[in-house]
């Protein structure tokens, strides 16, 4: 009687441990098969970011940005540049800094600082009016073109057709601002080779 306990007790382990073992082998190949779906996708991922002011739909990924998304952080960063007033000029710089690429920061805030003072010494106030936008996605450039209105007081001074190339940088799932500069208002991305200066 007791050999035929043995005997289910050892048939019952064994049941047990194929049992256990087909467990085990079906759990490795679906971790397996896991994590080459990550690693396939990995590369893929897309995060949706909100610029303050939505126009357009647009995308991000590891490596880059969207020509969209873009144009609209572009748009951005140039209201906070040209539309200012000496009331708003240090609100509007500390808020650009924000953006600032790292390696840019002390130029651009130098800038910024010097535009503004100018600002406040004239008691001018600068509104630009964008007429079209150029963007490069492979070199995140963005070229705008548009008219720079200036007043002091309530009296216009000045109103210029103007050119500005925009550099960005995507990293770490941000955009930052690597330039700000103006550029010629017929090819604000400076994509014409310049006439060769001439000497005599």
């Amino acid at each position: 009687m007791k050999l035929e306990w043995l005997r289910a007790d050892v048939a019952g382990a064994r049941r047990a441990t194929v049992f256990l073992a087909v467990l085990l082998t079906g759990s490795l190949l679906a971790n397996t098969v896991l994590a080459l779906l990550v690693v396939r996708f990995a590369n893929r991922e897309r995060v949706v970011l909100l610029p303050p002011t939505i126009h357009k739909t647009f995308w991000v990924n590891e490596e880059r940005a969207s020509g969209e998304y873009l144009e609209q952080m572009a748009y951005f960063l140039m209201q906070l540049t040209l539309d200012v007033t000496p009331q708003n000029v240090d609100h509007q710089a500390r808020v650009l800094m924000q953006y600032a690429a790292p390696a840019s920061f002390g130029e651009l805030r130098a800038a910024m600082i010097a535009a503004g003072e100018r600002l406040k010494r004239d008691g001018a106030s600068t509104v630009f009016s964008a007429r079209d936008i150029v963007v490069d996605e492979a070199t995140q450039r963005v070229g705008v073109r548009g008219q720079l209105t200036t007043f002091i007081s309530d009296r216009r001074v000045s109103d210029v057709s103007k050119g500005y190339a925009i550099e960005l940088q995507y990293a770490a799932g941000r955009v930052f601002l690597k330039a700000f500069r103006e550029t010629n208002p017929n090819d604000p991305l400076e994509t014409q080779p310049r006439p060769a200066a001439v000497t005599h």
